[in-house]
Parts: C-alpha cells; sequence; structure tokens
C-alpha cells in the first residue's frame, strides 16, 4: 500500500458539532421559540373555537361539551405533544437531527439479508409517504394561521361597534393576508436562526399574552372556573365519549387541530437541538396553552347557548374590549411566525429526500455558519407560497380551511409512532412485538384521530391528501427512476472495473501509448466500482494524463444524519504499478477518493478535497484544477424493456431535465468544469 492510501488517525475530538451538547441558554430557548412553537403556539385561535362550533351545530349539551372538549385538548397536549414527542420522540437523534427521515434511517435494519431489505423498503416508503403528508400540510399551515389571526378584526369592529362593513371585511383580510404570506416567505431566505431570532420575542410575548388572557378569563368569569378545572381529569372526556360517541369523535378531530405543531418539534430539532426545545415547551408553552384554553372554556361556560351559535370565536371575545386590537396586532404577529415551523422543517426534509435519492437536486443554501440544520431551498419557498396564496383565495375564512386541517398530520403522527416502535425494537434490542406494547397506547389513541378525522375527507380534507400523495409518486417515480438509471449506466460498455481499467492505464503509461500534461484533474464517478465515463472517454480521445488525477465519489451514509470528520475520506487501498513521487509522497496514476456525507448534509465537493489534500500533504493549484463530469440525457427505449411506465417515464425525464446541474449542486467553480455526456435508455 502506498503512503497515500493510509489513513490519518482520527483526533479525540474529531466528530461533528452536535445540538446535544450545546448549552442550554436563554437566546437558544428564545429562538427556538420563534421557529419551533409558532404552529402550535397559535392554535388557541382556532381549535377551540372549531370544538364550540362542532357543539353547537349537533345540538349537544354545551356545558358538558365544553368541559370534555378542554379535556380533550389538555390530555392530547399531555400524551401526544409532552409524552411521545418532548419525552421520547426527540431521543431518536442522529448527532441531534430529527425528522421522520432520520427515524427511517435509525430504525431500519442495515444489514444485506433478502427479508431485511424488504422490511427496510418498506420502512423507507412508509418514510417518504410521511414526508410527503407533510408537505401537504406544510401549505395549509401558514394560510390557516394567518387567516385565523386576521379574522380577529371582526371580532374588534363589533365590540367598539367600529365603521368597517362586512362587506369590506370580506375583501380586506384575504388582501392582507396574501400580502402577509409574501413577506413571511420573502424572510426565508435570512435563513431560520434570523428569523428565529426576530421573531422569538414576538412569541414570547405572545405566549405571555395568551396565559395572561387565560387567567384574565378565569378570574371574570369565577362561578365557572370551579367546573372548567374538572376538565384535568380525563374521565370527562371518556365519559363524553362512552355517552356520545358519534359526537365525541367528531369534536376530537376539532381537538386534533390543538396538537397539529407537534411534528415540527422533531422535525426542526436540527436547527436547535434537544435542550433549548424540552425547556422552552415545559416552561413557556405548554402553560401558556393549558391557561388559555381554560379561560376561554371559563367564557364559553359563562354565555348563553344562543350568543356562542351566533359567534363562537372565545378567543378574542373573552378579552376585554379594549385590549382586543392590540391582541390582533400580536396573534397576526404570532400567526406570521406560526408558519415558521413547517417551512423549516419542509427545508430539511427536502434535503434529506434528495440525499436519499428522493427528490432532484435543488438549490440548497446555508443561511448559518454554525448550525449545519439552517438552510434555506428557493424553489420550495415559493412553491409553499403560492400554494398557501391560493388557499386563502379559495376559501377566504380560516372556518372553511379547518375542515381540510388535520388528517394528513394525523396520518403523519402515526408513521412516526410505527417508525419509533421500530426503532426502539432495533436501538434497545427488543422482540418487535415488545416494542409495540410500550407503543401501542399512542399507537391507539393516533387511531383514533385518524378516524375522527376522516369525515373531513369528503369536504376539504381531500386537498391535502391529495397533495401529499401527488408528492409521494413524484418522489417514489425519481427513486425508482435513478435506479434504473444506474442499471442502464452499469451496463454500459465504459462502465468496467475499476481495477482492471487502472491496470491498462498503466500499461499504456509504462508503454509510451499516453503522455502526461501538467495540472490536476478531478474525476466525479456515481460509484465506487465502475470508471467514470468522462476518464473513459477522455484517455480514449485524448491519450494524456493529468499530473494528478483524482477519481472522487460522494456517497451518503443513509444510516447517519451527519458523518464524523474522521470518517469524512477515505482512499483506495489499491496498490499501484507506477507511483508518480512528489515531495516524500508517492501517488498513483489515478487515485480513488471517496468522500461521506450524511443524509442531513450538503453535498460539497470541496471541503472533501480539501480534507483529502490535507492527509495527502499537498496542495494543487486551483487555476490548474479541471473538474470533468457527467451528463445523462434521457432517450426512450424503442425495444419497452424499461421498468417505469410511459407516465413515469416523462414524469422522471421532466424532473430529470430541470434537476439542478451537478456543477451548481456541488458548489464547483464553473470555469474549470467540463461536462461529457450520454444518452440512456429508459
Amino acid at each position: 500500500m502506498s503512503k497515500a492510501t493510509k489513513e490519518v488517525p482520527a483526533k479525540a475530538d474529531d466528530a461533528p458539532p452536535s445540538p446535544l451538547r450545546k448549552p442550554l441558554t436563554a437566546a437558544a430557548v428564545i429562538a427556538a421559540l420563534g421557529v419551533v412553537f409558532g404552529d402550535i403556539g397559535t392554535s388557541p385561535l382556532y381549535a377551540f373555537r372549531e370544538c364550540l362550533k362542532t357543539s353547537v351545530t349537533h345540538g349537544a349539551d354545551i356545558p358538558s361539551s365544553i368541559v370534555a372538549a378542554v379535556s380533550m385538548i389538555i390530555w392530547s397536549l399531555i400524551c401526544v405533544v409532552t409524552i411521545k414527542y418532548v419525552m421520547f420522540i426527540m431521543e431518536a437523534n442522529d448527532y441531534g437531527e430529527g425528522g421522520i427521515m432520520t427515524l427511517v434511517s435509525l430504525a431500519s435494519p442495515q444489514n444485506q439479508e433478502d427479508r431485511k431489505r424488504k422490511h427496510r423498503s418498506v420502512l423507507v416508503l412508509l418514510g417518504v409517504f410521511g414526508t410527503a403528508l407533510l408537505f401537504g400540510d406544510g401549505v395549509i399551515t401558514p394560510a390557516i394561521s394567518v387567516l385565523s389571526a386576521l379574522e380577529g378584526i371582526k371580532e374588534a369592529n363589533e365590540s367598539l361597534q367600529g365603521p368597517l362593513t362586512p362587506s369590506f371585511l370580506a375583501f380586506f383580510i384575504p388582501a392582507a393576508a396574501v400580502a402577509i404570506l409574501i413577506g413571511i416567505f420573502t424572510l426565508q431566505k435570512r435563513g431560520s436562526g434570523r428569523v428565529g431570532m426576530y421573531f422569538g420575542p414576538v412569541t414570547l410575548i405572545w405566549f405571555i399574552c395568551i396565559a395572561i388572557s387565560g387567567v384574565g378569563s378565569l378570574i371574570a368569569h369565577a362561578p365557572q372556573t370551579p367546573m372548567i378545572l374538572h376538565a384535568f381529569n380525563p374521565f370527562e372526556a371518556i365519559g363524553f365519549f362512552y355517552t356520545q360517541p358519534r359526537l365525541g369523535m367528531l369534536i376530537l378531530s376539532a381537538v386534533f387541530l390543538a396538537v397539529t405543531g407537534a411534528e415540527a418539534l422533531y422535525a426542526d430539532m436540527g436547527h436547535f437541538g434537544q435542550k433549548p426545545i424540552r425547556a422552552g415547551w415545559h416552561f413557556i408553552v405548554f402553560p401558556a396553552l393549558i391557561l388559555n384554553y381554560l379561560g376561554q372554556g371559563a367564557w364559553a361556560l359563562a354565555q348563553p347557548v344562543a350568543d356562542i351559535a351566533k359567534d363562537p370565536s372565545p378567543f378574542f371575545n373573552m378579552a376585554p374590549a379594549w385590549a382586543q386590537i392590540p391582541l390582533v396586532v400580536i396573534a397576526t404577529l404570532a400567526a406570521i411566525i406560526a408558519s415558521q415551523a413547517l417551512i423549516s422543517g419542509a427545508f430539511s426534509t427536502t434535503m434529506q429526500a434528495i440525499q436519499l435519492n428522493y427528490l432532484p437536486r435543488m438549490r440548497i443554501e446555508r443561511t448559518s455558519d454554525e448550525e449545519s440544520g439552517q438552510i434555506y431551498i428557493p424553489i420550495i419557498n415559493w412553491m409553499l407560497m403560492l400554494g398557501s396564496i391560493c388557499l386563502v383565495l379559495q376559501y377566504k375564512a380560516s372556518t372553511h380551511l379547518a375542515s381540510a386541517y388535520g388528517i394528513a398530520v394525523s396520518l403523519t403522527m402515526l408513521v412516526t409512532t410505527i417508525l419509533f416502535g421500530q426503532y426502539m425494537s432495533r436501538h434497545f434490542k427488543l422482540p418487535i412485538a415488545t416494542a409495540y406494547v410500550f407503543v401501542a397506547p399512542v399507537i391507539a389513541l393516533e387511531l383514533v384521530f385518524v378516524s375522527s378525522n376522516f369525515h373531513k375527507i369528503f369536504d376539504s380534507g381531500w386537498l391535502p391528501l391529495a397533495a401529499g400523495f401527488f408528492v409521494y409518486y413524484l418522489m417514489s417515480t425519481w427513486n425508482k427512476g435513478r435506479i434504473e438509471m444506474k442499471r442502464k449506466l452499469a451496463q454500459d460498455a465504459t462502465a468496467e472495473e475499476f481495477n482492471p481499467f487502472i491496470d491498462s492505464v498503466e500499461d499504456s503509461f509504462l508503454n509510451g501509448r499516453l503522455s502526461r500534461v501538467k495540472g490536476t484533474a478531478i474525476y466525479l464517478a456515481g460509484n465506487t466500482r465502475s470508471v467514470p465515463m468522462a476518464l473513459a472517454h477522455n484517455l480514449k480521445h485524448n491519450k494524456a494524463l493529468h499530473d494528478l488525477i483524482i477519481v472522487l465519489t460522494l456517497q451518503v451514509d443513509e444510516d447517519r444524519a451527519i458523518v464524523p470528520s474522521k470518517d469524512r475520506v477515505q482512499f483506495d487501498s489499491r496498490p499501484p504499478k507506477f507511483c508518480k513521487v512528489e515531495g516524500k509522497q508517492e501517488f498513483p496514476l489515478v487515485l480513488r477518493v471517496t468522500g461521506h456525507c450524511g443524509f442531513r448534509e450538503q453535498q460539497t465537493i470541496l471541503p472533501v478535497l480539501k480534507a483529502a489534500y490535507d492527509q495527502l500533504g499537498i496542495n494543487p493549484k486551483e487555476l490548474e484544477t479541471t473538474y470533468f463530469l457527467s451528463r445523462e440525457t434521457i432517450v426512450r427505449d424503442t425495444s419497452k424493456n424499461f421498468s417505469l411506465n410511459a407516465v413515469q417515464e416523462k414524469v422522471f425525464e421532466v424532473l430529470n431535465r430541470n434537476s439542478l446541474s451537478a456543477t451548481a449542486y456541488f458548489n464547483l467553480p464553473p470555469g474549470r468544469v467540463v461536462e461529457l455526456g450520454m444518452q440512456v435508455e429508459l
């Protein structure tokens, strides 16, 4: 083995920075408030209102349904958010990175037995389906949050007997919502860290306000306070279900709106870390939500049924008239922030999907020099913006959007719980049946949530499901197409084994059939076994070798979110027949380098090359370095011997054509790149 092939020993501190090891600070908690808790924090705007509306519409006994609804909300927050996500799901992380695709990698068996491979495929597809549903939900969240906040203007106008007419408000509220949404998505390019610091203090004020509002309502409606405090008794909800099961399921579908932002806590964990999110939930968010829902319940118990039927909007109505305008302003700002949680989560899950070959390459911009998880993806940002604006213009009121909200999230939460059962089995080496005994109560609860939301499908609930299934179809088609393309490329004549090819190159060079030219050539290869098409064609036609030739393969480790520095680079251990001596180092004619990155890391070539140069002790001149890439063009297979159907083939062709170029995706200097194309039949 040459000196170039030896591994450099890892340093003791040679590991990726982990959010788990970062100290807990007030600034980190406030920043997390501004990104992670926006969605679940604004649920008091509409969750209990929809419970009241359901009770009135179906002629329920209002006092008992109010206490039962608040009890369902409290225990849903405890069971789903506190116990499931904050206590347990957040423990399933990879160097502090969370999200459903991280859970897939942690839960999946990594050995190559056929049965295990099939098991892994099922888990991956389940995770991809859950990820796709999150995109569907991510379009609705900004729209419903902003509309709910702006609708407080109507309540304030009525309380203060303002001059605004219903027709003006019907025009103004959707128009203002569209303007705010444009502002929200335009701000995303500044990065979730900066956005969190802008929004964090506002969100903290929001939680203080809703806590004070709830306490004020409990004091103002003191006669009803003892009754609403019975909501802490879970048997209030259980008893209501026992006596009125159908109505209980309908109310539960509205109750689920109170926990819809829980998945964002896990998806956004890589942005800020475990400790700030847990501290923010336990000491700020959870107490504020509970106090506000109790206050809304006390207000509702004090109102005549006729008044509730006329205007079931407890959040703004329980505040004093003088405080309603300031509350609308703060609620609007909080609703703007609420959109941030799922937008940031969408960026993270998109990058994971790209790394795992479930989406084509897109431009990914790093927005922080300190946090690897803080990214911005322009095309996802603008697609979410267009989807949210279309929903606002189509539905115009949050109560209409509420019927579309929840079904996709409930399914995503169920997928997360199923995957967590697999994770427990693998991580703690438990029998699969034993692992699922632990998560069975949560699965049972979430199955009830899913079934309670089924009736929404026939109203507007089909919308996020349709969006989710569309994204799932694109992701599965892209993955299937990439697998097929790799199979076709492997059959190409140039895809010969690497070692025999290098043997022939070395023989040709020693026999004088190849000449040497100055400079460094970097060839990108899709795998470590075959020869890059660009290298084979370059040697065939130009009959020349650069001074230093590196065949570089970037591999995404599906079982790790972040790869430690010591594992980042590895060299081919094949002993060469001929070595070029530079200083004290010996180099083969063609040096193979494999760079590793986690599925939450951006694939960037230059840092991998720098790490390789440092380990080799060399410093090639940048202006004398050329990057050779292969570019595939898809053509139809006239023999019809392919695994994609006609529709999938066309979809894959469109996605491939619009995929970001390798030059831009890998951040290569455009003036130093040479692309060689080839046609691939599918």
